[in-house]
């Protein structure tokens, strides 16, 4: 009998040890990439210049200026986003708008954007051969975020058009907040 113990202890050693020696392990990687921080800054405020009470007048995504009625006066600029990101990369871009401009004493000049207020340009120049238009009520998605002369970066340009029929004359001011997202 105890040579069968000893068979068994010795049978179970041999067993627990063959076990050891059939371990098996991997390895895997670790694996990050880090893309650039997305920034955005203000280039431009959208200006409609000068609106005479009872006119309707609409800056397009490229700067063209349009009235309803009677001369087009004083000065007027796009507003503009200068927006950069990692070469290669998607963006999503939403903006917030507001339904009204106001002045200090809470009058109100309401303000629209349609489907032709928006555009964007992989490079600085104004001009509109490079420009893509898009509306700015929806989110744009820009895929492939291409790399300029100084860097990847793009302009977004943004119109509007304001309705002065039944407004009192005074000087008008909102807040159009554009959001950037890498997805």
């Amino acid at each position: 009998m105890k040579k069968t113990v000893k068979i068994l202890i010795a049978a179970l050693f041999a067993v627990g040890f063959g076990s050891l020696a059939n371990a098996q392990s991997a390895s895997i990687s670790a694996n990050a990439t880090v893309i650039s921080e997305l920034k955005v800054t203000n280039n431009a405020n959208l200006n409609f210049g000068t609106v005479v009470v009872g006119q309707t007048k609409k800056i397009d995504g490229y700067g063209n200026v349009e009235v309803s009625t009677g001369p087009k006066l004083g000065s007027t600029s796009l507003g503009g986003f200068r927006i950069e990101a990692q070469t290669g990369s998607n963006v999503r871009l939403t903006f917030e708008f507001p339904t009204n401009l106001s002045t200090t004493e809470g009058a109100l000049l309401p303000i629209s954007f349609t489907g032709t207020e928006g555009a964007s340009s992989a490079t600085i120049d104004l001009g509109e051969g490079d420009r893509n238009e898009f509306n700015p009520r929806s989110p744009y998605q820009i895929n492939g975020f291409l790399s300029g002369a100084t860097g990847s970066y793009m302009q977004v340009f943004i119109g509007g058009n304001v309705n002065a029929t039944g407004v009192t004359a005074g000087t008008y001011t909102g807040t159009i907040t554009l959001s950037a997202t890498y997805n």
